[in-house]
């Protein structure tokens, strides 16, 4: 999704325009845009300073100010993390039209030569919980270029009020990828200008990043078989719960429940009975620049029901780990229905740890009304702890045990993740 920016007109205008059969998204000829496309590559394109444009950041003082804080306080007395995501995704994009352009997109300019979206959200870690009555500095910093695309190393950092060293509470990474505004594909962009050992440092930090993520996707169990590992451990998991979930099959068709473990307090239940859902109609507040909607606001309507079907399922009020994964796959336009669905997937109750680790799933799909046709516009994969709770989830299907050794090695990735950055957290800011 490109980043949150006013609309070029009114929704009005642009169904006026639409009406009439005209280029309404950008109001110019493909020519002028060529132009400007032009002038972007013979301007634009020499190395740039890390440090010179593409940091940016937000302050978030909720110590000092009341309305601020209102806008951000949950039911529960703590910090929404829905909203501290629309931030972030806000801040990404900056940090990206900074190094593109050097200077954020200008309001009414129809003839930006490219337009900037994101391509995935790699991880977002909570390291240390955020809190009312503390102060946070956001930051978004480009710390890698390719051809096309940049990685993002965003960061929350607490504020100590004593003037003592600021404490980093999340970390995480956004992939965003330049478009040409002419023909959509890839646009190339400037590369980045390396000058001190730590921006060598960092850029060394997104090239692993990027080396990972190709490794992950060469071993994912779509492409690939569990491991000898993973498929002893299924059929232990499918010995040890079949009966339950028979069990649990049968009383959800007739009463809606579960099952528990023979001579156990302990409750097994399918991955299928934890689903919810919820729709939304996307409408014209909710645009970016482009009329599609902000990514920003689909990471916070998605992010809320993954929470609700986590504290559903444990009976509790959960705690936000992490963002593990999030993958654009379409653009929500303005006026789409769009259908959310989410699921537990994996629970690491069980393997010794002091609470347990619910993975949910959160897929979003653009509803076509007149047809029922769905297409898929987001994947989300969140992290959270659900404290002491008896249930877990098991697969009762080969589908549900692929989805679920994939959530198990996403939990698996994010506890290490987490115990090394409390012990060296990583800072955006170049020094």
């Amino acid at each position: 999704m490109a980043a949150r920016l006013a609309p070029v007109s009114t929704w009005a205008d642009h169904r006026r325009e639409m009406g009439k059969g005209s280029k309404a998204d950008y109001g110019i000829s493909s020519t002028e845009l060529s132009e400007a496309v032009k002038h972007f590559e013979a301007t634009q394109l020499k190395p740039k300073r890390m440090q010179e444009r593409c940091l940016v950041e937000l302050h978030l003082n909720f110590s000092k100010d009341p309305d601020l804080l209102e806008r951000y306080i949950a039911t529960s007395g703590a910090i929404r993390m829905g909203k501290i995501f629309e931030d972030l995704d806000t801040l990404a994009g900056a940090a990206s039209y900074m190094h593109v352009l050097g200077h954020l997109p200008i309001r009414k300019d129809r003839a930006s030569p490219l337009f900037i979206v994101t391509a995935s959200v790699d991880r977002l870690d909570l390291v240390k919980p955020l809190v009312i009555t503390s102060d946070y500095r956001l930051t978004g910093s480009v710390i890698y270029v390719g051809s096309s695309s940049m990685e993002v190393l965003v960061a929350i950092e607490e504020i100590k009020a004593d003037s003592s060293p600021s404490e980093i509470c999340l970390t995480g990474r956004f992939t965003m990828a330049a478009r040409n505004a002419a023909t959509l594909r890839s646009q190339r962009i400037a590369p980045l200008q390396l000058e001190t050992k730590a921006e060598e440092r960092l850029f060394q930090l997104g090239q692993q990043h990027k080396m990972h993520k190709q490794q992950s996707s060469a071993t994912s169990l779509e492409r690939s078989s569990p491991t000898e590992e993973e498929a002893l451990l299924l059929h232990d998991v499918f010995l040890r719960d079949r009966n339950a979930l028979t069990a649990s099959a049968a009383k959800a068709i007739i009463l809606g429940s579960s099952a528990k473990m023979m001579g156990s307090e302990e409750e097994v239940v399918s991955l299928s009975s934890t689903m919810h859902s919820s729709t939304l109609h996307m409408h014209p507040q909710q645009a970016n620049v482009h009329l599609n909607v902000f990514g920003g606001v689909l990471m916070r309507h998605c992010y809320e029901l993954g929470w609700i079907t986590a504290s559903i399922f444990a009976n509790a009020p959960v705690e936000f780990l992490a963002l593990d994964a999030l993958s654009f796959h379409s653009p929500v336009p303005i006026g789409a229905v769009l259908n959310m669905t989410s699921t537990v997937t994996y629970t690491s109750q069980g393997e010794e740890k002091e609470n347990a680790v619910a993975a949910v799933n959160v897929v979003a799909e653009i509803v076509d009304i007149e047809s029922g046709k769905r297409k898929k516009s987001n994947t989300f994969h969140f992290s959270f702890s659900v404290g002491q709770t008896k249930r877990r989830v098991s697969p009762l299907t080969y589908a549900d045990a692929i989805e679920w050794l994939e959530s198990r090695r996403r939990v698996q990735i994010g506890d290490q993740l987490r115990e090394e950055f409390k012990a060296s957290a990583i800072s955006p800011t170049v020094t």
